[in-house]
C-alpha cells in the first residue's frame, strides 16, 4: 500500500490562524493534518504545523500565501 508523504506548509504558535488555514485548504479539497507540538503546560513553547500530501504542496502554499 502506497501511503502519501506529507510536507509542512505552515508553522505558527497561533491556534486561530492555523484553524482558518485548515478550513481554507479543506474548502479547496486539500487533505490537511494539524500537528500540535506545543507544551501542554506552557503553550508558549512549541509550534503547530499544517501538513498536506506532497502533491498538494504548491497549491496549498499558494492558498496560504494569498
Amino acid at each position: 500500500m502506497n501511503q502519501p508523504r506529507w510536507t509542512t506548509v505552515f508553522l505558527t504558535k497561533d491556534e486561530a490562524t492555523i484553524r482558518i488555514y485548515k478550513l481554507k485548504l479543506e474548502a479547496e479539497g486539500i487533505p490537511v493534518m494539524i500537528f500540535d507540538q506545543r507544551d501542554s503546560s506552557y503553550i508558549a513553547f512549541g509550534d503547530m504545523y499544517i501538513q498536506v500530501p506532497n502533491e498538494f504542496e504548491e497549491e496549498a502554499q499558494n492558498i496560504i500565501d494569498n
